[in-house]
């Protein structure tokens, strides 16, 4: 998993033990992976077994160095925090000019050419 129940507690303020949020938190866990992969183009899977053969430029976790999977995991909590600061308003605000964010995915985005 890119990002843990309780790294998104600590990243929204929210008590490790309260259980009152976990629900709503796997979902914008979830929501906030599927963010990032949008963004940068590619698919992330915590094993080279788990990637579908048909997968191009696939992203595993288990392989990355330490810090490049905390890049990752950087930005899904930058995503976590958007989506839930605006969970209640009609427009979402994207994170591509928040520096912090770009800089989290700039080694993993996907370049198509041709």
């Amino acid at each position: 998993m890119l990002t843990t129940l309780n790294q998104a507690k600590d990243q929204l303020g929210i008590d490790i033990d309260d259980d009152y949020h976990d629900e709503r938190l796997q979902s914008l866990i979830i929501r906030a992976v599927g963010l990032v992969c949008s963004d940068i183009g590619r698919d992330i899977y915590q094993t080279a077994e788990e990637v579908p053969e048909s997968t191009e430029a696939p992203i595993v976790l288990n392989q990355l160095s330490e810090i490049k999977k905390s890049q990752l995991e950087t930005a899904c909590l930058l995503q976590i925090s958007s989506l839930d600061s605006n969970r209640e308003v009609d427009t979402e605000k994207s994170l591509t000019k928040n520096p912090a964010y770009t800089s989290a995915i700039k080694g993993f985005r996907r370049v198509i050419i041709g």
